[in-house]
């Protein structure tokens, strides 16, 4: 999988809550989640700062539950 956008990659999306225009001229995009953070294409952490709040409070791509989710998919397949 490529980590860099090619140009009207993003045509196909409707994003409600982002100016479209302006996001797709230079958007900003995040390709992997650690932890607390998101990570850019060059490496660059942001820190995920509402994840908790919602859906993500053991943070992004904890061992313990990647292996469980792991096993468990073997066992069902």
């Amino acid at each position: 999988m490529s980590n860099t956008l090619r140009p009207n990659s993003l045509d196909a999306f409707w994003m409600p809550f982002t100016p479209n225009r302006t996001f797709k001229a230079d958007p900003r995009m995040l390709v992997r989640a650690e932890g607390m953070h998101y990570y850019t294409p060059d490496g660059h952490a942001v820190l995920d700062g509402t994840a908790g709040l919602w859906c993500v409070a053991a943070g992004h791509a904890q061992p313990k539950i990647t292996e469980a989710i792991r096993r468990a998919a073997g066992e069902l397949d």
